[in-house]
């Protein structure tokens, strides 16, 4: 049944066209350039005065009964590469009723889902032909982001609750009703577009386009990927840098170390040649982030507490109300291994032990026990 429906849209949309005009799903109308001004649902940074022009890639989108539907590459003034972008037009089929979907879909550097465009003289519909409300764009946007949505492995009929019948012949068969597990995450109304746009952007598309970047690469890139607020791009740019690149952009390292995720600041941790864990210069950054940190870039960092220098011993001494239990003990148990430690030190370790709101202050108060018995 649905073979035969997108035949008949296909040469409705064909064939149509000299007895009944364009059909209005493709007529998108004069437009000013659409690429000076961020997409209006986007994900990437967006600077003020960007303007981007468009380039071929060779890439296409099959869409059922529409053809290939190009993807383009759009470039800034200096030629570097931004984001990718199509024009999808799609038929969205449901219960024998077929209308056009008409959205401009981008996509990052790396595939992933970038963000998109409404055509205001083409608003996406409901089951009932309501328009999209602007919470329903937000919605789908949030459903795009979502690289992991339960759309992923299921297939329509997997979505859609059997219909209700409603007299014995089964005249009156009613819609079947989107599965309840999902209501929460599509559109109401619109499970269909909502399916179609997801599969759309998350399927083969994804790799070809990573691979079309892999193959333009170059080291001023992967630098601006880093520069940016996108974790995917951040880890890959990291991954992509050798060990002189590390020094080379320590300021630049420590600044998305300071302002990335949890998940980027450990790739960052894991991922720092050994020769930064002797030199006191290079770990420096690092260290003096601690007590603004996540729990496990706390532990990750405190992985090399051997190698830390005097100075950042007595910085730790001032966030001991930070750490975990665990994490208090490797800092007290690296003390208790020294030949002795800084006045400043043991101050703060005196001050903090008297304090009745930390729950592991009893940690230091033992501590200094042993520490005064042993001297």
């Amino acid at each position: 049944m649905r073979i035969l429906i997108s035949i008949i849209l296909f040469f409705w949309i064909t064939i149509g066209f000299s007895q009944f005009g364009f059909p209005i799903g493709l007529e998108r109308g004069p437009q000013k350039d659409p690429f000076q001004e961020r997409p209006e649902f986007y994900v990437l940074d967006w600077k003020e005065g960007t303007k981007l022009t468009s380039n071929e890639t060779g890439i296409s989108i099959e869409i059922d009964s529409m053809g290939l539907q190009n993807v383009d590459l759009l470039k800034d003034k200096d030629g570097k590469p931004i984001v990718y972008v199509s024009e999808i037009s799609t038929p969205v089929c449901a219960d024998g009723n077929c209308r056009l979907m008409d959205i401009r879909l981008y996509w990052t550097l790396l595939g992933d889902y970038a963000g998109f465009d409404r055509y205001p003289i083409l608003p996406l519909t409901k089951h009932d032909h309501d328009e999209f409300l602007i919470e329903d764009y937000n919605k789908l946007h949030n459903l795009l982001i979502d690289n992991n949505s339960i759309l992923k492995k299921r297939t329509i009929d997997d979505l859609v609750e059997k219909p209700v019948i409603v007299n014995g012949n089964g005249a009156d068969a009613l819609s079947g009703a989107t599965v309840k597990e999902i209501k929460e995450t599509v559109v109401s109304g619109a499970l269909y577009s909502c399916y179609t746009a997801w599969h759309i952007v998350h399927g083969k598309i994804k790799d070809e386009l990573k691979s079309y970047t892999l193959s333009i690469l170059k080291d001023d890139i992967v630098i601006d990927m880093l520069n940016s607020n996108n974790a995917n791009y951040q880890i890959f740019a990291l991954d992509k840098l050798d060990k002189d690149s590390y020094r080379k952009h320590l300021q630049l390292i420590s600044k998305t170390y300071e302002t990335g995720i949890p998940l980027v600041r450990a790739f960052i941790l894991k991922k720092l040649p050994n020769d930064f864990w002797t030199s006191e210069k290079l770990q420096d950054p690092f260290w003096k982030a601690f007590g603004n940190m996540d729990t496990n870039s706390r532990s990750l960092l405190l992985d090399h507490i051997d190698t830390a220098s005097d100075s950042t011993l007595e910085l730790i001494s001032t966030q001991l109300g930070v750490m975990t239990r665990n994490q208090l003990k490797i800092y007290l148990a690296h003390l208790g291994d020294m030949n002795g430690f800084s006045p400043n030190i043991y101050k703060n370790l005196e001050v903090f032990s008297q304090s009745e709101k930390d729950v592991n202050s009893y940690l230091v108060v033992q501590f200094l026990e042993d520490y005064g018995e042993q001297q």
